[in-house]
């Protein structure tokens, strides 16, 4: 019976992740090499989304007219909405804003509402005088005035106006406010009426944010600002440091543990290196494809980034142990066969696993890039390359890695005399 040979075929397995991870660090090497986001670099972001269609290159010139030349735009949602990030903007606490759903509806307040004067209009023909009785409505069938009289008005006061009804049969009412009191009165006995203008809130004033988001109304119109944030320089340094901490404590931790869990075979610590080896490889390959990623397309470093890469490192770790894990158990039922025999088996028992499991999530996360998600764009970009360099990397790195060290391969290539091939337990 014929058996694929996977080992035989090492030495390509090599040639292969070798040009491929010294592409990457190329292009890891060629400056920019990222993009950094905004929790890596100080800086402000703010996603904003425009009522009419605007152009990435008008929005760019606004900036630049504005002082902010070295403002970065991405576009996200059509022509509508953008994600521009700038250096970090002066403003004063509580001016964030965060995505917030879209809120329910609230329940209608309890009692009569306020009454709010809409305008003011004087009472009664030009000279008259005497008294204007205050009635209300009659609103069955044609509105007109009713006969419960509400109160009374001298003519020729001036008097605050906060309803009127049209269509009516004295033609228009007006529900006049005098005191505590009000009522209706027809038209024939109110002249000179003014509508009050309506003041539009006060725009609260958010230091740099305020001065930028005028100017862009004045060019592009009414918009909503989505989302606004800031980070400083101090909060900037601790992100990267805490990112490279976790990063360095994940491998070592990793490390220690494969060495644990293969303990019972001999020297368990080559499996614990040749899975940081395959590790290492699939990381540089990401880093690469995000660097490449970033100055095509311009695409950040953020810290759903760092969450991919960390879940990629966790990814790529399990295939691999997998693997090993046949392996321990190809050497204990023939514990006198050859450990390249051993191995070979073990990558023929679970290619076919590792195959569909990477495929099945590779074609999820491909869904969710292709049905938007700009949120957690950097994360789903991080774990497609990551996982497919992780299944390559169990397959072609680790174990075949073992073998050559184990073969004396790697011996050889370091100029050293290589021992013979011992059984894999004695």
């Amino acid at each position: 019976m014929t058996t694929l040979d996977l080992v035989g075929t090492r030495k390509w397995s090599f040639l292969a992740s070798g040009v491929t991870a010294l592409l990457a660090l190329i292009i890891l090497a060629i400056p920019p090499a990222f993009r950094p986001g905004i929790e890596f670099t100080a800086g402000s972001t703010t996603l904003i989304r425009f009522t009419q269609p605007v152009s990435q290159e008008d929005l760019r010139r606004a900036y630049a007219d504005m002082g902010h030349g070295e403002a970065r735009i991405q576009q996200t949602v059509g022509t509508t909405e953008y994600l521009i990030r700038t250096r970090e903007l002066s403003v004063p606490p509580g001016s964030f804003t965060e995505v917030a759903p879209e809120a329910s509806a609230t329940p209608a307040p309890v009692g009569p509402a306020p009454l709010v004067p809409i305008g003011t209009a004087s009472l009664g023909a030009e000279g008259a005088t005497g008294s204007i009785d205050l009635f209300d409505v009659d609103r069955a069938g044609a509105c007109k005035l009713g006969t419960q009289k509400l109160g009374t008005a001298k003519a020729g006061d001036r008097v605050d106006v906060v309803d009127v009804l049209h269509n009516c049969i004295e033609g228009d009412l007006y529900r006049i406010l005098i005191g505590e009191a009000s009522g209706y009165v027809a038209a024939k006995d109110v002249r000179q009426y003014q509508e009050k203008p309506k003041a539009a809130p006060p725009e609260p004033d958010r230091g740099e944010r305020t001065v930028i988001e005028r100017g862009l109304r004045d060019r592009f119109g009414a918009f909503e600002v989505r989302e606004f944030a800031s980070v400083s320089a101090t909060v900037s340094r601790v992100a990267v440091r805490n990112t490279a901490i976790a990063v360095a404590v994940s491998t070592l931790f990793i490390m220690a543990y494969i060495a644990f869990a293969f303990a019972s075979l001999p020297r368990p610590f080559r499996y614990g290196v040749c899975a940081i080896v395959a590790l290492l490889h699939d990381v540089i390959i990401t880093l690469g494809a995000f660097s490449l990623f970033s100055k095509l397309f311009h695409v950040e470093v953020n810290l759903m980034f760092v969450t991919g890469l960390l879940t990629v490192i966790g990814f790529s770790v399990h295939d691999t142990i997998v693997v090993y894990d046949r392996i321990r158990e190809n050497v204990r039922q023939s514990p006198h066969a050859p450990f390249a025999s051993n191995v070979n088996a073990a990558l023929v028992q679970t290619i076919a696993r590792s195959i569909n499991t990477s495929t099945t999530v590779l074609l999820t996360v491909a869904t969710m890039l292709l049905l938007g998600g700009t949120t957690i764009a950097s994360f789903l970009l991080v774990i497609f390359v990551g996982v497919a360099a992780g299944t390559y990397s169990s397959i072609g790195i680790a174990s075949q890695l073992l073998v050559a060290w184990e073969v004396g391969d790697l011996a050889r290539v370091f100029g050293r005399r290589p021992h013979a091939e011992k059984p894999a337990v004695g």
